[in-house]
């Protein structure tokens, strides 16, 4: 950090910290529960290095010493996630920060035995976690969130799209309910679902996948991988010659890395963090420290983005239950310090002068109204095309 205390001051006054409630001189631990291995693995450029600049940017605008204790789940294997919950647990950790949905709902009954107050911004809280007690999802459910903005797109710009084919990861029955949701807005919209594929996290070849696209004669394709699958896939997909349409709904650097010029030309839909144009004071800020980190040629993703709002939002709640003279160290406290007021800066959305907001359901614990973008990949630019709200059908085109 080469900022001054003068800025980190200025950043705290935006973000509206009390500095009698900061915590200056207090220690917390919380748990990280990422994946460092596996697929998943590309986004370990940033699991240790955001977060951690997270916690010293909190102690540097008056707020306590955040303890990160890192661990691996392997890429959303339960297990793995399973032995972390258990340690995190029994050594009393109040919050922590998950991805992968929880290892996809299976550390949700250990995480409320626990009462761990628990943030995920990689994967958000999915159909089955919604409403999962000490759970709360701090990005739009994907792909759910983002199909009313993504259809309406469709329809105003690809004309004479009417069938869709789909991949995406198998997870059980937690796909299927996530797959009609889905297929419940592409039949409103009047699209026909005409081949669907399921493949294992991991998947490096889709040849099978790509020659039931190819017979199906879709218009376009949705493709409901993530991390480094998209690459793979991409590759592969550039080669059938199927050449329709493809709309991802996320984005990473590596994954571009290894589909390479095929990657040109892929949509993708979710929350993008834009490095190129932050949105507040907060986002440029982000963007400096996060450069001087990790050097000027690393683009700064949306993961990352959201590990670091998300300690931000986890400093809140301990400013909360601390103005009410509780115990910061206690899950339960804090999580009612959540329910109380479900509101927290974001480095999404806001003005020139103003942070954004990022707002949780208290039913679905979910995100409300979350800045989206649909963007199209071109060489080494990401061009935005469209901007729209979760969850909203209206859009507007950039």
């Amino acid at each position: 950090m080469n900022s001054g205390r003068r800025i980190f001051l200025e950043i705290a006054d935006l973000l509206g910290v009390e500095q009698r409630f900061a915590g200056a001189g207090l220690r917390f631990d919380i748990g990280a529960l990422y994946p460092q291995t596996g697929t998943g693995a590309l986004y370990g450029d940033h699991i240790g290095d955001v977060p951690s600049l997270a916690c010293r940017h909190v102690a540097a605008m008056g707020g306590p010493k955040f303890n990160l204790i890192m661990r691996d789940n392997r890429t959303g294997d339960p297990q793995a996630g399973a032995s972390a919950i258990s340690e995190f647990g029994l050594a009393n950790v109040p919050m922590l920060l998950s991805s992968y949905s929880a290892n996809f709902g299976m550390l949700l009954p250990e995480i409320e035995r626990y009462k761990i107050f628990t943030i995920d911004g990689g994967g958000g809280a999915p159909l089955y976690a919604q409403g999962k007690p000490y759970f709360w999802g701090s990005i739009a459910t994907t792909p759910n969130d983002a199909l009313a903005g993504v259809i309406a797109f469709v329809q105003n710009t690809m004309p004479g799209v009417a069938k869709y084919s789909s991949i995406g990861w198998k997870l059980g029955p937690y796909a299927n309910e996530h797959i009609l949701d889905a297929k419940r807005y592409f039949e409103d919209a009047g699209l026909v679902l005409v081949a669907a594929q399921r493949v294992k996290i991991g998947t490096t070849e889709y040849s099978a996948p790509l020659r039931a696209m190819r017979a199906s004669e879709c218009d376009v394709v949705f493709c409901n991988l993530y991390g480094e699958d998209v690459g793979y896939f991409m590759k592969q997909y550039a080669a059938s010659g199927i050449g329709k349409p493809v709309i991802a709904f996320t984005h990473s650097r590596a994954a571009q890395c290894i589909a390479g010029p095929a990657y040109d030309g892929l949509y993708f839909a979710c929350d993008y963090f834009d490095p190129e144009r932050p949105a507040n004071p907060w986002a440029a800020f982000y963007l400096e420290e996060f450069r001087e980190l990790e050097g000027r040629g690393v683009p700064a993703d949306s993961y990352g983005a959201n590990t670091y709002e998300d300690i931000f939002a986890l400093w809140a709640c301990v400013r909360r239950v601390l103005a009410k003279n509780g115990n910061p160290h206690d899950g339960a406290q804090l999580d009612a310090a959540l329910r109380d007021d479900p509101t927290f800066p974001s480095l999404y959305g806001g003005t020139a002068e103003t942070v954004g907001t990022l707002r949780f359901d208290l039913t679905t614990h979910s995100v409300v109204r979350r800045p989206m973008t649909i963007a199209r990949v071109e060489g080494d630019r990401i061009v935005p095309h469209a901007r729209f709200e979760s969850g909203r059908p209206a859009f507007e085109l950039v």
